[in-house]
């Protein structure tokens, strides 16, 4: 991209950290190759626009739209506005002229098409392999938790469709919620290698054999994992059990050898909230974008791929 003197003298306008990223961003995110996959999975098809035509947005652009979207939780008019108004946006996605400039229908129908090709998912897998390739995944013990995601609840009226059929309720701590879960499965250093979505109600232990299939070494969760038949299990695999223990019935406390353990699998447990505390302070991810379930598994998909790219840099510069 070339930049005019106008360009120069704005970069700074958007924050040197906000540069700084998008500019380690650009380099990490295997742009080429999930192009490659779009074109063989016929959601995008390049062409060359009729003489006097406006361009064709690239699938790059329309890619690095949807990650732009989820780092500063933007909705589709927002990303069309700020990529016109910032230059590290624009720079990001090589953009070169406004007419490449995608408008927001374009963003949100090229999503729906992955969406509903399940590439979203892709997405993250094809992250997740490169970081697998840069030795940036722990092979050292699975944590696993999950966390709530509000959605819009219904109304009293019979012509309500704006909330989500598929949500359902849940109490937590005496409060009522409704919405979705993302349950997710990280190394132990927090990054996310797996993720599903459940309603509200479905308790978390229920995801556990799913989230834990590959592990071989250790799992770490909280109480809420732990059974008679889940201690034995792991015993037989010759698997670590780190889950934290609770009392039982008609235990008054626990004995010396398990609140020791206890608070030796706390630290390492509690890596799992580095991923939940960027999804909610940094990217304000508090509230389901989409309807029904389908949909937003695909979505936290996505927002776990935001969420691995964004430790890549950290790591690289940890593990050289």
């Amino acid at each position: 991209m070339q930049l005019n003197f106008f360009d120069h003298a704005m970069q700074y306008k958007d924050g040197k950290k906000s540069m700084k990223f998008l500019d380690e961003m650009k380099e990490l995110i295997p742009f080429e190759h999930l192009v490659s996959i779009l074109i063989k999975e016929g959601v995008y098809k390049p062409e060359v626009c009729k003489k006097g035509g406006r361009p064709q947005t690239s699938a790059k652009i329309l890619l690095g739209a949807l990650f732009l979207q989820n780092w500063y939780s933007l909705s589709d008019p927002m990303t069309e506005e700020l990529i016109h108004d910032r230059i590290s946006f624009r720079k990001f996605l090589d953009i070169r002229d406004e007419d490449t400039i995608p408008d927001e229908t374009t963003i949100c129908n090229f999503r729906n098409k992955l969406i509903k090709k399940k590439l979203l998912s892709r997405i993250f897998e094809e992250v997740k392999e490169m970081m697998i390739q840069k030795n940036l995944i722990l092979n050292e013990g699975t944590l696993v938790d999950a966390i709530l995601i509000h959605s819009s609840q219904p109304k009293r009226k019979k012509d309500d469709k704006g909330h989500d059929k598929e949500a359902t309720y849940t109490s937590k701590r005496g409060q009522k919620y409704h919405g979705h879960k993302m349950h997710i499965a990280t190394d132990t250093n927090g990054v996310i290698k797996k993720v599903i979505a459940t309603t509200a109600k479905t308790h978390d232990s229920t995801q556990f054999d799913i989230l834990t299939k590959d592990e071989e070494k250790a799992i770490f969760a909280d109480s809420g994992y732990m059974s008679k038949e889940r201690k034995v299990k792991l015993r037989e695999k010759g698997i670590y059990n780190g889950i934290v223990e609770g009392r039982v019935r008609g235990q008054s406390k626990l004995r010396a050898k398990q609140s020791r353990n206890n608070k030796r699998f706390a630290k390492l447990r509690g890596l799992v909230e580095l991923p939940f505390a960027f999804i909610k302070h940094h990217i304000n991810f508090m509230q389901t974008r989409y309807l029904g379930l389908e949909k937003n598994q695909e979505h936290f998909n996505l927002i776990a791929a935001c969420v691995n790219l964004r430790r890549v840099p950290q790591l690289m510069k940890a593990y050289g």
